[in-house]
């Protein structure tokens, strides 16, 4: 019998967006986007644990002191390269498969989250990377995006990479 690999959610926050700055602490019923955010991926049972990435930007200090007073994980990385900051994230926090959210979805599916998660290891042959949005089209509304990937793809595309 295997054991399950450890996977982990990335939240990738900032609050420099271009065209809503400061949108992911923006009030959503009560509460800050970024907890909708986080605590509606709590709730994934494949998760072994959440992360919020963000960066070393000084503004971004108001979400590394949120996830501070609500226990939330949170890593903070490079400004401008989102790769190199999840990839860093990732290994900080051990993970085996990675599942890519994004902070500006409040109405992020758990469930969803879970389907996708599964799928993706359950697939036989192995598969590097799963997501519900497919490139050639939308399968589910904008908000609902999961992608999910294995550290091992994760790494051969930060060290590959290369700015265009």
């Amino acid at each position: 019998m295997s054991v399950a690999p450890r996977v982990v959610g990335i939240v990738q926050a900032r609050m420099g967006s271009t065209r809503l700055p400061g949108k992911v602490l923006a009030d959503v019923a009560g509460q800050p986007m970024l907890v909708r955010v986080v605590e509606r991926a709590h709730q994934a049972r494949w998760l072994h644990a959440v992360v919020v990435a963000t960066t070393t930007e000084p503004a971004d200090q108001a979400i590394v002191d949120l996830c501070a007073a609500r226990g939330y994980l949170c890593f903070r990385g490079h400004p401008a390269d989102v790769l190199d900051r999840y990839y860093r994230a990732a290994r900080v926090h051990e993970a085996e498969v990675v599942v890519r959210l994004t902070a500006d979805c409040p109405l992020l599916d758990p469930a969803l989250v879970d389907r996708t998660v599964s799928a993706f290891l359950q697939a036989d042959p192995p598969a590097d990377y799963a997501a519900n949005r497919m490139p050639e089209g939308r399968t589910y509304p904008i908000g609902l995006d999961t992608e999910v990937f294995t550290m091992q793809a994760l790494q051969v595309a930060w060290r590959e990479a290369r700015e265009s």
